[in-house]
């Protein structure tokens, strides 16, 4: 159905559509002339904004390198004297009580309630007598310092944190399960957790007691 009288907002709608074609195409014309007025300057702020962009991502890069380095120190450290004449010290007293231990370890996951306790009494003796028998106290302690230095080279960010948890993480908490009860004893066990969660925060099953 046709209306006539709507036929008057019609020259107002085509007018007011063509100043906003006008508008906008007056803006970009406005716009394009003053980026070929300071091209120079445009182009300058594109290439100090790349630069920037490039110099962040290659300050990143040299961090990352620097916490490789710092890791790879700690590495080599670990294998020289005196860490890794005590860890040698350690792992070949328990290789010669492996047999003893093994059977005392079997024994205890198979017993429950006062008698699991009992046999613990017994596991706890026999890590105490290994450590005082093959005098491994201060290589117990030149171990720990060791992850303490780690640790904190971590917590500062100096050491790349996966690669010292690739390396030591496994090590450092089956150091501390072997040694628990000599720990108990003579350190903060709770302080010394925290050392190796540094280190390696998502290890797996890593308290045995």
């Amino acid at each position: 159905m046709r209306q006539p009288n709507l036929n008057i907002l019609r020259p107002w709608w085509r007018a007011d559509r063509q100043r906003r074609k006008d508008g906008l195409r007056h803006c970009w014309q406005h716009c394009r002339q003053t980026l070929l007025d300071h091209f120079g300057l445009v182009a300058g702020l594109l290439l100090l904004a790349c630069a920037l962009l490039w110099a962040v991502g290659e300050h990143g890069r040299h961090v990352a390198g620097l916490r490789v380095a710092e890791t790879n120190r700690h590495i080599a450290a670990f294998h020289d004297a005196p860490v890794g004449d005590a860890w040698r010290r350690v792992a070949d007293a328990w290789q010669a009580k492996q047999a003893r231990e093994r059977t005392l370890l079997r024994r205890i996951a198979s017993l429950s309630g006062a008698a699991l306790q009992a046999e613990l009494g017994n596991y706890r003796a026999f890590v105490i007598d290994t450590v005082v028998e093959h005098g491994l106290a201060r290589d117990i302690d030149t171990v720990i310092r060791f992850y303490r230095r780690l640790a904190a080279c971590v917590r500062i960010g100096s050491c790349d944190a996966r690669l010292a948890a690739g390396r030591f993480g496994s090590a450092a908490w089956s150091f501390r399960n072997q040694h628990y009860y000599w720990l108990l004893e003579e350190y903060e066990v709770g302080e010394i957790d925290s050392v190796i969660d540094v280190i390696a925060p998502r290890a797996a099953g890593r308290k045995a007691f």
